[in-house]
C-alpha cells in the first residue's frame, strides 16, 4: 500500500504519462512543483520514492541528461496504468468497511440495550 508522498507522486506521474501516451520525460524538478505543498520534499527523497514505485511494478525509470539537465524518462506498466483505479477501489474498501462497521455498532448497540431492558425485567 502506498504512503500519502508516494500517491502524491505517483498522481503527477499517471497524469504526466497519459497525457503522452502512457510515457513521458520529466524532470525532479517537474515532479516537486507539481505535488501539493503539503507533501514537498527533497530531492533525495524524490529519488527514493521513484526507486521504490519502479521497483513496486508501476513503471520503468531510465535517468539520463537532456541539455544538461537530468530528466526521468518514464513508461508506465500495467500496475501503473491501473493507478487510478486502485485509488478507487481503495476508497470503495474503506466506505464499505466503514458503513459494516457502524451497521455491526448499532446492531451491538440495540442487543446491549435489549439485554439491560430484560435484566431490568426481572430482576425488578
Amino acid at each position: 500500500m502506498l504512503d500519502k508522498k508516494e500517491i502524491s507522486v505517483m498522481h503527477c506521474i499517471y497524469n504526466a504519462c497519459k497525457r503522452n501516451n502512457d510515457g513521458c520525460i520529466v524532470s525532479d524538478e517537474f515532479i516537486l512543483q507539481s505535488i501539493p505543498e503539503k507533501y514537498k520534499m527533497s530531492e533525495s527523497k524524490l529519488d527514493s520514492i521513484l526507486n521504490q514505485l519502479e521497483y513496486d511494478g508501476y513503471f520503468e525509470c531510465t535517468k539520463s541528461d537532456r541539455k544538461g539537465q537530468t530528466v526521468n524518462v518514464i513508461t508506465l506498466k500495467s500496475k501503473g496504468k491501473a493507478f487510478k483505479r486502485e485509488l478507487i477501489q481503495r476508497r470503495r474498501e474503506l466506505l464499505n468497511n466503514f458503513f459494516w462497521r457502524m451497521v455491526f455498532a448499532a446492531m451491538g448497540a440495540g442487543v446491549g440495550f435489549l439485554v439491560s431492558l430484560l435484566l431490568r425485567g426481572i430482576g425488578g
